[in-house]
């Protein structure tokens, strides 16, 4: 044990010393260390500050560099800003936006400084430079759509579905639904999309970064000038075509058979000769022409004689308006697909009423000059161009979604300049309508203006061809009739607009209110003629005409339909049944003398015993007869009754009143010795 105790206290003191020497080796480390630092730590601060300093030459350095380079913006970008953007926009707005930024910073650094007027001064230019070159290529790209092309587009789906399309078809609401919408390439050309996409780039730069305004107003200015161009440009298109042929058929493919209408006569020479005038039915283009004022006549006129090159002209804007009405909508729905390709979306508005200015003054003129010219016309006994309003307000009235959408960025102004002359259209229109039916019933009973055979007197078939035409407007025509009746009548609570059924009942009512103005015109008329069998002719003659008339178009279904009292039908054959009685009294005093009153005149068992006085009796009937027969057939044989069953039915009412009386009177004294010259007496057999 002492041994082990020996050995740990040895071991003890050997670590002892290894600890001691331990210490003093890390003393002495701790003193070099020491010693080291201070040596060093002057020379690390030393360093720190050098680093600094070089951090700060070399941020001053950028700074610096960024100062010059801003500096030299203006005028390295000078020549490419005031170049313009040529061809390469995209480039050209880079070097704006240097100018951008450029103007940024001496706002912020050097506010009212010489080097920040100049940079605005450039930057200003540059966007001017912009804005020409927005006009540039909208000019360069944006033409009026050609005039044959917009009427084509206008009237193509007629020519593919009806052969005879007409203005009536054309206004019509399938019409103008089946009508094929503008496109792009119609108002801007086939290569447009590369400059709508650079004019959209510019124009979101110019609202955005430079907050310039300016090409907003250029873009209405041109494409309110192109538009306008477009519409002047189809009626001049129409107006040179019509000029050319006289017509209106080949301008816009008329049907004549669903168009106004006039009448027509031969010319005085074959009146004098007594020859029966023709009644024809006539393409529209005689309508759009207006009739000389006559100097015997008064009849109001649907004739188209007499017309003058400008008279010519003033009616071609009556047709050619309801085409630039539909061509404007047309045009103002692409201009509106046109505009959001472009313009940003907060300038919609504003824009678009701009753009529209020009062509709404444009339509408003040219419906204005119609207008006068109706009211003209009217104050001429011419009624025929009241059917001018009647496919203009179905335009309208079809229309009016459409118009609605356009109304609601128009001004208050420009919507109610629209409005009022639609209103004014509907005037015109319903007070033409109630002077036509005053001019009917107070047409003169002039006998120069009588027909001298006593057919259809001119009145009739321009009365029944006027209504027949405002048949096929129904519904203008009764919202017309209806503006007109609420203006008289102030207690009147019926909408401004009607339907189709009560616009119906309306012109059926007027139509009836016309045909008993005419029936009472032409009795007075019928008793202008100083002959009553002509009187009967002349009645029985017209009242046939309307009756076929109205058959024929279907207005008297229409307006029985209205009224299961109303039996237009049976009326006119009464009539005609009555004229054909009162007819048959002018053979009266012929038929006299073949009826023995009281007794005869002979026995036919003594014929030897018969006294001269009854030979004398029987010989003056016989001549009676004849003179009366013959004075008859002199006189009727310049009578004309047009329609053959009539002139039939008439034939045979005078063969079964006459030839029985005469027959039997032949009978009983014909073989009688009343004279030895029996051929002179006995004419017919």
């Amino acid at each position: 044990e002492e041994d082990g105790l020996l050995q740990l206290k040895d071991s003890l003191s050997k670590s002892e010393q290894l600890t001691f020497g331990m210490i003093t080796v890390l003393t002495s480390m701790e003193n070099r260390l020491h010693k080291l630092e201070e040596a060093i730590t002057p020379v690390h601060q030393e360093t720190e500050h050098l680093t600094l300093l070089q951090e700060n030459i070399e941020k001053a350095s950028t700074v610096t560099d960024k100062l010059i380079s801003i500096h030299q913006i203006p005028e390295e970008e000078e020549e490419s800003v005031k170049r313009g953007p040529s061809d390469n926009v995209d480039l050209y707005l880079k070097s704006l936006e240097k100018l951008r930024k450029c103007v940024e910073f001496f706002i912020r650094s050097k506010p009212g400084s010489h080097d920040l007027d100049n940079c605005k001064s450039l930057f200003a230019e540059g966007a001017n430079f912009l804005n020409r070159e927005f006009r540039t290529i909208l000019v360069q790209h944006c033409k009026p759509v050609p005039p044959a092309k917009l009427h084509e587009i206008i009237t193509c789906h007629h020519d593919s579905g009806d052969s005879h399309g007409s203005l009536n078809s054309l206004t019509s609401a399938n019409s103008i639904d089946a009508m094929p919408e503008f496109t792009i390439e119609h108002i801007c050309g086939e290569d447009c999309h590369s400059a709508l996409d650079k004019l959209r780039l510019i124009a979101n730069w110019l609202s955005e970064v430079a907050n310039n305004e300016a090409f907003v107003e250029t873009y209405s200015q041109v494409r309110s000038d192109i538009c306008e161009r477009s519409l002047t440009g189809l009626v001049d298109h129409i107006h040179k075509a019509a000029a050319g042929t006289h017509t209106f058929s080949t301008v816009a493919g008329l049907n004549k058979k669903h168009n106004p209408l006039t009448i027509e006569t031969e010319n005085k020479k074959k009146q004098k000769s007594g020859k029966r005038r023709e009644l024809k039915r006539m393409p529209s283009s005689a309508l759009m022409q207006p009739s000389a004022v006559r100097k015997n006549s008064t009849v109001p006129s649907l004739d188209s004689t007499g017309t003058g090159a400008e008279d010519f002209g003033n009616f071609e804007r009556a047709y050619t308006f309801p085409l630039v009405c539909i061509s404007f909508v047309k045009l103002s729905q692409s201009e509106m697909e046109l505009m959001k390709l472009i313009l940003p979306s907060k300038y919609w508005t504003s824009a678009f009423s701009n753009l529209l200015q020009k062509s709404l003054i444009f339509i408003c003129g040219e419906g204005e000059k119609i207008i006068v010219l109706v009211k003209q016309c009217i104050s001429k006994s011419e009624y025929a161009p009241i059917l001018y309003a009647c496919p203009i307000l179905r335009h309208f009235r079809n229309m009016t979604t459409d118009y609605e959408v356009i109304f609601k960025v128009l001004p208050n102004s420009a919507r109610t300049k629209l409005k009022n002359l639609i209103s004014s259209f509907k005037e015109i229109g319903g007070k033409g309508l109630e002077e036509f039916t005053a001019s009917i019933k107070n047409d003169p009973d002039k006998h120069s203006n009588l027909p001298k055979d006593g057919t259809v007197h001119e009145l009739t078939s321009n009365t029944i061809i006027f209504m027949e035409h405002l048949m096929e407007y129904s519904e203008t025509a009764g919202d017309m009739l209806n503006y007109n009746y609420q203006n008289t009548d102030p207690t009147s609570t019926q909408s401004q607009e009607l339907g189709h059924v009560q616009c119906k009942t309306i012109l059926g009512s007027y139509i009836v209110k016309v045909l008993g103005a005419l029936g009472l015109n032409l009795e007075r008329k019928a008793k202008c003629y100083e002959n009553v069998a002509l009187q009967s002719i002349f009645l029985m003659n017209n009242y046939h005409h309307i009756l076929k008339s109205l058959e024929r178009s279907g207005l008297i279904e229409w307006i029985n339909a209205l009224d299961d009292e109303v039996t237009l039908e049976e009326h006119y054959k009464i009539l005609i049944e009555d004229q054909q009685r009162n007819y048959q009294k002018c053979w009266n005093k012929i038929t006299q003398n073949l009826i023995e009153e009281n007794r005869p005149y002979h026995s036919n068992l003594d014929e030897s015993k018969m006294s001269r006085g009854s030979r004398q009796v029987i010989k003056d009937r016989f001549k009676a007869f004849n003179t009366g027969f013959e004075e008859v057939q002199r006189i009727q044989q310049h009578y004309t009754i047009p329609n053959e069953q009539l002139r039939n039915n008439i034939r045979k009412e005078n063969i079964n009143s006459i030839v029985p009386l005469y027959e039997s009177f032949l009978q009983k004294h014909g073989n009688s010795q009343f004279t030895k010259n029996r051929d002179k007496y006995v004419k017919y057999s």
